[in-house]
């Protein structure tokens, strides 16, 4: 069946409609796994709730497309609605959409007409934790898809190509306190009272903006979690904060948590709960800068995480580029523009498989 925006837009609404949030991909991961063997030239890799599809060797430079088919959970958006040229529904742009084109990719490219041996990953748990991230332990039980020249993450840009990645720590702060009758206030500590001052400090933190190889990266500090008490009538002996942290290419986490430590009082507890590491900007890239003239995309940074930081650090240069929609991730309004879809399959089609450029 050719490819087009009608035939892509069919194919996300079936992939929306299978129910992925994290934790639950199972369904999905069968269903993609049979299309995959069913309707695509290449072998099939189950990896647990992971798939790898890989197109027959031929010996040409590795490239890598990946995609996440978890979602967070549903805000009354479980299922697709075709509206006006966009299609809404939990995971349309956050991204489901990127694995739609993905698919079509798979089904429709001749494997003998590539530039590239291809590769493709749909993985799990994405939107989870860190160390649970599917694509980390892909990229353990396949280690030659680091042999990749390239890869591509079809995160949402809004087919703009979004370059490297914010890295990302989440710690939680304990305030102390002591417990007591809130009829008797004097015989506690209140922890709300002992941390108000910090925290009116904390959540005034600017956002700064960081400029690497031209490109804007703008670090963040967000109290996310706030927690403390136990009962109406009991003055509390803890307050718990979540400092959720993203920092731009150039600096390690260490160096990060460090920096966040410094802002937090000695007497407070401190432990990181998750982090991530900023990904690479590989701008100068030969294949990146091909892609650029081919498409004619604008460039930009990545303000999120994404696993191109899992890519850069394994030493295979990675950029975002998806139909979805940055800002729509994770809200109950999240749609994809149709046209989109046909827009960034094109643009990869062209990518892999024309000459010259």
């Amino acid at each position: 069946m050719p490819v087009n925006t009608a035939s892509l837009t069919e194919l996300l609404v079936t992939l929306v409609d299978i129910p992925s949030v994290t934790g639950t991909e199972l369904q999905i991961a069968d269903w993609i796994t049979h299309r995959l063997a069913t309707a695509a030239r290449g072998e099939v890799i189950r990896h647990g709730l992971s798939i790898v599809w890989r197109a027959p060797r031929m010996g040409r430079p590795l490239i890598v497309l990946a995609g996440h088919t978890d979602t967070v959970p549903a805000q009354g958006n479980a299922t697709a609605r075709l509206e006006d040229g966009r299609l809404y529904g939990l995971g349309t742009t956050d991204m489901k959409a990127g694995d739609a084109v993905m698919l079509a990719l798979a089904d429709a490219l001749d494997p003998d007409a590539l530039r590239f041996d291809v590769a493709m990953v749909f993985y799990d748990g994405e939107e989870g934790p860190h160390e649970k991230n599917g694509l980390k332990r892909v990229l353990n039980d396949s280690p030659w898809l680091r042999e990749a020249n390239l890869a591509v993450i079809l995160e949402p840009t809004d087919g703009a190509l979004e370059m490297g990645c914010n890295g990302m720590v989440n710690v939680e702060v304990r305030v102390p306190g002591v417990s007591a009758h809130s009829a008797r206030p004097w015989q506690g500590k209140n922890a709300i009272a002992e941390g108000v001052d910090w925290l009116r400090e904390i959540t005034k933190v600017p956002v700064k903006s960081h400029i690497v190889q031209g490109l804007e990266f703008r670090e963040t500090l967000q109290v996310t979690k706030l927690r403390a008490g136990t009962a109406r009538n009991v003055v509390p002996a803890e307050m718990k904060a979540n400092l959720n942290h993203r920092f731009p290419p150039g600096r390690t986490v260490e160096q990060a948590i460090a920096g966040l430590r410094a802002l937090v009082p000695e007497g407070f507890a401190f432990d990181v709960v998750d982090s991530g590491p900023p990904g690479d900007v590989c701008l100068e890239h030969a294949e990146v800068q091909r892609f650029l003239r081919m498409s004619g995309a604008k460039v930009a940074a990545k303000q999120g995480w994404t696993d191109v930081a899992r890519f850069t650090a394994a030493g295979i240069p990675a950029f975002n580029y998806g139909p979805g929609l940055p800002d729509l991730c994770h809200r109950a309004d999240e749609y994809c523009p149709v046209d989109n879809l046909g827009q960034v399959y094109e643009n990869l089609s062209a990518f892999l498989t024309r000459e010259g450029a």
